[in-house]
């Protein structure tokens, strides 16, 4: 493949020194950085590799399809491309005895945020503690232990650096504190690539993201400063990105057929989303993408969870019939996990007595409603009389009480009619999960549950499900051994493209690329522009450049007539 590179970029990749490369969505810093790669590639020893490091799971899946346009199959050989909190583990995992004389131990973000919610006194302070004198790391700690790794163990950093010799860094301005500590002492030995767009920086209600990291990088590390500016490769012959700077800098929006913004009333607000994604898949396919995907994006979680209601409801508008439109829902992975335990306990049920199977299964629906006020900013008092509801009911029923709530008894009875397991995982999964159909209160444990991709041919769950399975003729210990794997595979990367329609909030976005975007907002719910930021609402404005430049080719607003203007110039 060849690749139109502006004399900017060529630069970048001929320099052999330490690189920071500015750029804006699709400005070609990912094609860059592997093409650079391509011609380091030929110099690299035995068993050394190019390190490719990014935040997130679906930042390096884009990565991974960008390397295959790039590179040979032989010359992906030589590319390790993880996610900083991967790369972590891994340094603690083989060497984390050094620093605290114990074997690693992780507290994955589920059970941290509950332990967290009961802790009374300074969670951050216990935090490190529990790293540094027992080795237990929860997820933000992972960072600070590699670093004390890499700039205290002096053997540590030699191995890295003799199998890294060069480092690609990804979302520069993200860099946590610690991050940045790990990156200054990988860049002792190793040399790097820094990829960076400062107006992608969305980050900054977090007190560890320095607005100025782009700035120390330079004082510190000194590297050769390499400026893309506008080019755009994603939507080269779309005016998203001139709608999307227009909407950052404030000032008057360009006329373009690539952006649509629909104001309604909000009575029409749950049609007009519903027709606006129906139509979105309509044009896409018209303009010769048999199989596009269209991501649906809002500030908030609690208007995606509306959304997701809004597009499963049959509606007219306008004269004409809106079927419900299949979607999934990007949710937070520990409230799928812990949704996906409740299923596994199901599974179990044949081989427990009927009171136990139920109350093992009532325990961990109380363990989800736990985790989902932790994970919120603030406890959900809701939340958390359900999880008392369902603690108590399962007490009742170990001491042969009546049940009183609707949805224990729909458990019980569920049980008591026999549930038959065939030995495939994918049919009995969906067998256990439906047995949660029906109820009003579980609706959102089932949501929550669909959100976990597990059964692919080489599925880690499906592949353990089935082991059981065939050795013991049951799934005895299916809520254990999906906890576990889901621990696991957080570190690993989804490969899977995105495809049809996808619901998320913006933030979860980022890395993201898709055919459409549909961008939605509601009075009260995820406004765009709130009074608690001051004009010109710089951190909205640069979070909806994101939303944006998520898209390829088109993307629609849905907004109502009464929210504040994209722009005030």
């Amino acid at each position: 493949m060849t690749f139109d590179l502006s004399d900017v970029a060529r630069a970048a990749i001929e320099h052999d020194g330490r690189v920071m490369v500015y750029g804006g969505p699709g400005s070609g810093k990912t094609t860059l950085s592997l093409l650079k790669a391509k011609r380091i590639i030929p110099l690299l020893a035995t068993a050394q590799e190019i390190l490719f490091l990014s935040f997130s799971r679906a930042a390096v899946r884009q990565v991974m399809m960008r390397c295959r346009d790039v590179l040979t199959s032989e010359e992906r050989q030589w590319i390790s491309v993880q996610t900083y909190h991967a790369f972590c583990l891994d340094l603690l995992r083989g060497h984390g005895r050094l620093l605290t004389g114990r074997p690693t131990r992780i507290l994955f973000p589920d059970r941290e945020k509950v332990a967290k919610a009961g802790f009374d006194g300074d969670w951050s302070r216990e935090r490190e503690r529990l790293a540094k004198d027992e080795g237990l790391f929860a997820f933000d700690c992972f960072a600070d232990g590699a670093s004390r790794l890499i700039n205290d163990v002096g053997k540590v950093a030699e191995l890295v650096a003799d199998r890294y010799p060069t480092i690609i860094f990804d979302e520069f301005q993200d860099t946590t504190d610690a991050q940045w500590t790990l990156v200054q002492g990988l860049a002792v030995r190793s040399n790097v690539v820094i990829l960076a767009d400062p107006d992608q920086r969305i980050f900054e209600y977090d007190d560890n993201i320095d607005p100025h990291r782009l700035d120390q990088v330079k004082e510190a590390l000194a590297p050769a400063v390499f400026d893309l500016g506008g080019d755009n490769h994603r939507s080269p012959d779309a005016g998203i990105l001139d709608f999307a700077d227009a909407v950052l800098h404030n000032r008057r929006l360009p006329d373009t057929a690539d952006v649509q913004v629909l104001t309604v009333w909000q009575s029409a607000l749950e049609s007009t989303t519903h027709a606006a994604v129906g139509w979105l898949f309509s044009k896409l396919r018209k303009q010769g993408i048999p199989s596009p995907s269209v991501a649906v994006l809002c500030r908030a979680n609690g208007l995606v969870a509306d959304v997701s209601q809004w597009l499963s409801t049959s509606r007219t508008y306008n004269g004409s019939m809106l079927k419900p439109i299949r979607h999934d829902v990007l949710w937070d992975v520990e409230l799928s996990a812990a949704a996906a335990q409740v299923v596994a306990s199901v599974l179990e049920w044949p081989l427990r007595q009927h009171d136990e199977g139920v109350v093992n299964t009532l325990r961990l629906i109380a363990r989800y409603f736990e985790v989902k006020s932790a994970i919120s900013n603030s406890p959900i008092a809701s939340a958390l009389a359900s999880r008392d509801s369902y603690l108590a009911n399962a007490a009742t029923l170990l001491d042969g009480g009546k049940l009183r709530l609707r949805a224990a008894k729909h458990l019980y009875e569920r049980n008591a009619s026999g549930i038959v397991f065939v030995g495939n995982p994918v049919v009995d999964w969906r067998t256990a999960r439906d047995v949660l159909v029906g109820p009003p209160a579980l609706r959102e444990i089932v949501q929550a549950a669909r959100f976990i991709r597990m059964f692919g041919a080489t599925d880690e769950i499906g592949g353990r499900l089935s082991e059981q399975w065939d050795q013991t003729g049951s799934y005895g210990d299916a809520a254990g051994l999906v906890r576990r794997a889901l621990d696991q595979g957080r570190l690993a990367t989804e490969f899977r493209d995105p495809q049809g329609c996808i619901l998320m909030n913006i933030h979860k976005s980022k890395g993201k690329e898709f055919d459409g975007v549909a961008i939605v907002e509601k009075p009260y719910t995820g406004v765009f522009f709130s009074d608690r930021e001051d004009p010109p609402h710089l951190a909205s404005r640069r979070l909806l450049r994101v939303a944006l430049t998520r898209a390829r080719h088109q993307v629609v607003f849905v907004r109502p007539n009464s929210a504040a203007p994209l722009v005030n110039p």
